[in-house]
């Protein structure tokens, strides 16, 4: 199977065609995949062009680990088709307030979404260097207000932990989690807390990620700025 431009295997092709088969009949529209450069390794876009769902996967990444990247991205698509919850804006105008949805979002669904990859045996290593050592750098760079808890420094900082205990190889979080456990104490116990919520709930179907994410982002406090939203329904948490 080749996209942008490269050879990638054939481990995801009966997955791509599967979700390019549910587009055209659940929502009608087909599935484009194309290049692109940006802050994020893929992206989709429901609504340009018209009647196309585009897939796009960055430049950069690299060709071994392209499969894996256009992986997830197929798996958020068919989370979308299964109306799996979404986090949507509250009342309240937070600055960084989208960044702290998206990391809510990410700590449910990101995983939901490996689950149904692993079989395949896609490379996926790359993508954790990257991931490792852009946390050890935001480490390095983060400010003491992210141990005040109830702020949304903090809300990041354990949103963040929390990914990273539940997903991250022990062998890479062990030094991160010393890192986070010497320069904020009250931010890693809000993570662990965190963690075990998503533990308690887990994400084996739409019920369960709709409680896990009212759960974490009840005690995080963000109420104010992010609802979930059930898409089965419409129903707003």
């Amino acid at each position: 199977m080749k996209v942008i431009g490269k050879e990638i295997g054939d481990a995801i092709e009966p997955m791509f065609k599967e979700i390019e088969a549910r587009l055209l009949t659940d929502a009608e529209r087909t599935l484009r995949v194309e290049p692109f450069e940006g802050g994020a390794l893929s992206d989709i876009d429901w609504d340009e062009p018209p009647g196309v769902v585009v897939i796009s996967l960055h430049y950069g990444v690299p060709t071994h680990a392209l499969a894996h990247v256009l992986g997830v991205a197929l798996q958020h698509l068919r989370q979308t088709l299964d109306h799996y919850p979404d986090i949507v804006p509250g009342e309240a105008e937070v600055e960084g307030e989208e960044m702290l949805r998206h990391a809510l979002r990410e700590l449910v669904l990101a995983p939901e979404a490996e689950t149904h990859l692993v079989p395949l045996g896609l490379d996926s290593r790359w993508e954790t260097e990257q991931r490792h050592q852009g946390m050890k750098d935001l480490l390095r760079q983060a400010s003491k207000d992210w141990d005040d808890v109830l702020t949304p420094n903090h809300a990041f900082g354990a949103l963040l932990y929390a990914r990273f205990s539940l997903d991250h190889p022990e062998e890479l979080w062990a030094g991160l989690r010393k890192e986070f456990t010497r320069k904020f104490p009250a931010l890693s116990e809000s993570g662990e807390g965190v963690a075990q919520l998503i533990r308690t709930h887990g994400w084996g179907s739409a019920d369960a990620c709709v409680e896990a994410l009212v759960a974490v982002r009840d005690e995080l406090g963000m109420r104010e700025i992010a609802l979930v939203e059930d898409r089965r329904d419409g129903t707003l948490h």
